[in-house]
């Protein structure tokens, strides 16, 4: 088995990378986490619907698979996989039945908006990340034999594989060849509000860039998330300034320039009317 250094190693490169290979942001290292390997003539999903705390990944290794989530459905192809966020609604077909997936559920420890942001979406692996992910699942073949010791190598390969994967949600870091076919609208306008979540954008902007009138854009996001475009984007914003205030010893006054308010008191008001508490009250009830 590899040992801690070894596999610090393998982490992808980082500008930020300390002494020992390792780098000095964490890896999304799971706390939580079940693997399955199923083939699929020896397992079946009667079209029971689901909703956890849990993320949840589909991996297929071979055939085909169906995955609903929020009444969006996704055909999983060989070497694509799909991450299902936590308390999402979600199911899976029956009408593939020969297939070979890995799933895995787990929870993780700090920041996962990364993960949030390429939930609900049909992705192609590159080779080095199917590569990882094979690792993984030779991992769990040797435990089921009683390789006892595979089982923990297993969770260090996921572990890798989630931490390749946050260059997905950051265009800057790697070029990705997205599915355009496969999104469904919904899906499209939340991936680009996810990439442009440091600033307010317009409908006038979203309307242009996906060539639907704003009043048909504002009806279709109104119905499927039951929230306005602006309302969404707004509690994104404090979502994640919350998460600062919490985490962080960043002024009131960085904080709102990091998430998009044009200035202190447009954040402070905007958390007030949203929550009921001021900044410096939701960071002291945190702090004790």
């Amino acid at each position: 088995m590899k040992s801690f250094r070894e596999v610090c190693a393998e982490l992808p490169e980082n500008s930020n990378y300390g002494g020992l290979g390792m780098s000095a942001v964490p890896p999304l290292m799971p706390e939580h986490l079940k693997l399955y390997f199923r083939i699929g003539r020896n397992y079946q999903m009667w079209g029971r619907v689901f909703s956890h705390e849990f993320f949840c990944l589909v991996y297929m290794v071979s055939g085909k698979r169906t995955v609903t989530i929020n009444d969006c459905s996704h055909v999983l192809n060989a070497g694509e996989f799909i991450l299902i966020p936590p308390y999402a609604k979600h199911s899976f077909g029956n009408e593939y039945l020969d297939f070979e997936a890995l799933q895995a559920v787990f929870t993780i420890s700090g920041d996962s908006r990364r993960l949030i942001d390429i939930s609900a979406q049909c992705w192609r692996l590159t080779r080095k990340e199917e590569k990882t992910l094979r690792q993984t699942i030779a991992c769990l073949v040797r435990w089921q034999n009683e390789d006892v010791a595979a089982a923990e190598e297993a969770v260090c390969y996921f572990a890798i594989f989630l931490r390749q994967i946050q260059s997905i949600a950051v265009p800057e870091l790697k070029e990705r060849k997205l599915k355009d076919s496969e999104l469904p609208l919904l899906n499209k306008i939340i991936a680009y509000l996810a990439a442009n979540r440091h600033r307010h954008v317009t409908v006038a902007e979203l309307s242009k860039k996906f060539h639907i009138s704003g009043s048909t854009l504002r009806q279709h996001f109104q119905k499927k998330m039951n929230v306005s475009i602006g309302h969404y984007q707004l509690v994104r914003r404090l979502n994640r300034g919350m998460e600062l205030l919490r985490s962080t010893d960043l002024s009131v006054v960085e904080i709102a320039e990091k998430v998009g308010f044009a200035s202190a008191n447009g954040f402070m008001l905007a958390l007030k009317r949203e929550t009921g508490e001021t900044p410096k009250r939701f960071r002291r009830r945190w702090q004790y």
